[in-house]
């Protein structure tokens, strides 16, 4: 997208502490239950699949929550829909606390996924309600490189709530988190939606979805965002099975080197918060695209050498983070900055996409490092391949 953007009127903005809440809800209710499905897979006496719906519901309802969410803060207002995503949120994890059953289980996970992607989704329209394109960048890595601890940590915590109180415990910690953000927004979070009261038919809400597709700028940097998602997702997908399987080592061998990939994307993400407003988000972006393909393409090669270990695959896996740490934040603002005015249901769109990409990654590559061995081959080409992809489609943008 060229050409100078309008500055934003005058709003209130919400404090970095706010954004930072609203935005971690989602990635702490997904991590922290991990650790305590086999336990309740035992008292319910449901398989290990049935109770992994409890993952698969809450990101479905997560998806689905932000198509609606969007188009509905543009009309009625960013500050109610996301109260009532929190109290949604809130309802469903004391529906957990209390279940007498699988199905009532899954119905929690339910509205608390709805409940959490609301806000979530929302975060991202708040800052860009507030901000200039270049400037939500900057805020956008922000807010992503504190929240980024939340996954790291989450499976730690919720295994050490279980243990000494129970999985009934984590639902009880998690309504109590979300009570108090809901305190927090109640008090703190200021309406930045520009167009409340505009009158408008139901139907007439997702108007705006026609629109935003209709936008070049808007699509290519949700293309490019949904490449960059499904490569991550890739490497989750993939990476355990590499190490545990291929590679013969220890889950917690997997689990240590992993936090060098979170500490890549955390440098991206400081990096981009840093110099968005002075290099410009579009080229930081592709900066970004660069540093991930050619990690990538270090990476494809090392896999297709005499020797694997997690060294020659997470370094490379690091670096890529980084080039990610700049390529979302940047991407998630251009393609919010497309229609500033419709931004709420840009950022449900565009997360709808972003997540349902990644979902189908881990789909993918799940058949395809078993089906075409040699798996780490498999998972770095892959990877590289989404990269050069997302090259040389933001290139439209420029030319």
């Amino acid at each position: 997208m060229t050409g100078t953007e309008p500055s934003p009127g005058p709003r209130a903005k919400p404090t970095l502490a706010v954004l930072v809440a609203i935005s971690t809800i989602q990635p702490i209710a997904l991590n922290l239950l991990a650790p305590a499905t086999p336990g309740m897979a035992r008292q319910f006496g449901e398989s290990y699949a049935t109770i992994q719906l409890t993952l698969t519901l809450f990101l479905v309802a997560v998806a689905l929550t932000q198509l609606v969410v969007g188009p509905l803060s543009d009309r009625y207002g960013r500050r109610p829909c996301v109260n009532a995503g929190i109290a949604l949120f809130v309802a469903g994890s004391v529906l957990g606390a209390l279940a007498p059953s699988t199905g009532v289980l899954l119905l929690a996970r339910v509205l608390e996924g709805a409940g959490a992607g609301a806000a979530f989704a929302l975060s991202r329209a708040i800052i860009r309600d507030s901000a200039s394109r270049d400037q939500a960048a900057s805020q956008i890595a922000s807010v992503t490189m504190v929240m980024v601890v939340a996954p790291m940590l989450a499976p730690w915590l919720g295994g050490q709530i279980e243990a000494f109180a129970g999985w009934r415990m984590i639902f009880w910690f998690m309504a109590g988190v979300g009570s108090l953000v809901l305190t927090m927004t109640v008090l703190r979070l200021p309406e930045t939606a520009p167009n409340i009261g505009v009158e408008t038919s139901f139907l007439g809400i997702f108007r705006a979805f026609p629109m935003l597709i209709a936008d070049r700028g808007f699509v290519v940097n949700v293309v490019v965002l949904a490449m960059t998602s499904g490569s991550f997702f890739a490497f989750v997908a993939a990476a355990p099975f590499i190490v545990v399987e291929a590679m013969g080592r220890a889950p917690e061998v997997y689990g240590a080197w992993f936090i060098l990939n979170a500490l890549g994307y955390m440098i991206g993400n400081f990096m981009m918060s840093r110099l968005a407003v002075r290099v410009g988000t579009a080229r930081m972006v592709r900066i970004g695209l660069m540093i991930s393909f050619l990690a990538m393409s270090v990476g494809l090669a090392l896999a297709l050498g005499p020797s694997w270990s997690p060294l020659t695959l997470f370094v490379p896996l690091a670096v890529n983070a980084m080039g990610n740490g700049l390529t979302i934040p940047g991407a998630t603002a251009e393609a919010l900055s497309a229609r500033p005015e419709l931004a709420g249901s840009a950022a449900g769109l565009m997360g709808a996409i972003h997540l349902g990409a990644g979902a189908l990654a881990t789909i993918l590559i799940g058949a395809l490092v078993t089906l075409w061995p040699p798996s780490l081959i498999a998972m770095t080409w892959a990877m590289m391949a989404a990269g050069l992809f997302s090259l040389r489609f933001n290139r439209i943008v420029s030319n």
